[in-house]
């Protein structure tokens, strides 16, 4: 276990120093998932099966098959879940990650995302378009252009959704997916994540900064320094996220506790980050890395 200490000047305005604890085996960890409360958890990896969580993360379960897994998300109470393969389907659940089934098309699916009630989803296909579902995933239809989409987030009510494009722009709409307008500039991004009410935002590039919006993505604001950026995360407030480096050996898991001003890194990678995940209240962490272990966090 590794236990970060703040510095005394940033103690007050955090929740309080994280305790890490290595979880699961050595694999080639991708997306990772959180219910509101921390506790009901999913990994999914590149060449192994689904795997779930309903103790935090102490320990872990296989599910499904073995599939180039790439993305998951659930709903606040961890029940309903979506989750992306590349090539491949979507594959939903409905009772917290124990059974699977095979939605949509074979496509280039990479990052997905869900209102808190799991009724309506989105997904991205790298190479095609922007998918959404009204049904908890069980039909899906086409949105905005074709273009290298490579990650998504969505507001409580499934109203407000952003993505991102690799080497594009980032995307807002304010219609459940119906129309899109593209934000900001062209950048190599890849991760993106939302509060609850859809306002404050929070996005990843890579090889670039950490970006934060304060107003559903209309305008942007770099942050903290240029890293090879992966996944990143928001606690439901937007006070409270997670971004993780995923370069070689040494880089590291950074925090902000101040929606995004500044940021301090964490436990070191012996690998690669890839995944991140925050519980509602950014008290339970869940961090993933693609050439080692999961790590979860609670402070």
């Amino acid at each position: 276990m590794f236990t970060f200490k703040m510095p005394a000047a940033a103690a007050a305005a955090a929740l309080g120093p994280i305790a890490w604890t290595s979880r699961a085996s050595a694999l080639p960890w991708q997306g990772v998932a959180s219910s509101s409360d921390g506790v009901k958890l999913i990994a999914v990896n590149l060449d192994d099966q689904i795997y779930t969580s309903a103790d935090s993360g102490v320990s872990w379960t296989a599910r499904d098959s073995f599939r180039a897994w790439v993305q998951v998300a659930c709903s606040a109470n961890g029940t309903i879940a979506v989750a992306s393969v590349s090539p491949g389907n979507l594959y939903t659940s409905t009772n917290s990650g124990n059974t699977w089934t095979a939605r949509d098309s074979s496509r280039s699916w990479q990052g997905v995302a869900l209102s808190s009630d799991g009724s309506t989803m989105v997904a991205a296909a790298n190479g095609g378009q922007l998918y959404t579902s009204t049904d908890q995933g069980v039909n899906w239809t086409a949105r905005a252009s074709i273009r290298s989409w490579v990650s998504v987030a969505s507001s409580a009510d499934g109203v407000k959704l952003v993505a991102v494009v690799a080497s594009g722009q980032i995307y807002t709409s304010t219609d459940s997916g119906a129309n899109w307008t593209a934000r900001d500039s062209s950048r190599n991004w890849q991760g993106v994540a939302s509060s609850s009410d859809g306002v404050k935002l929070v996005a990843t590039v890579y090889t670039g900064q950490i970006y934060t919006s304060a107003d559903s993505g209309v305008t942007w604001t770099a942050r903290d320094s240029s890293r090879p950026w992966r996944m990143c995360a928001s606690s439901s407030d937007g006070v409270y996220l997670l971004a993780v480096d995923g370069g070689a050996a040494g880089s590291a898991v950074y925090k902000s506790d101040d929606s995004g001003v500044t940021w301090t890194g964490e436990i070191p990678s012996t690998g690669s980050w890839f995944g991140a995940a925050l519980s509602a209240d950014g008290s339970k962490l869940l961090v993933s890395d693609k050439d080692d272990l999961l790590w979860t966090g609670v402070r």
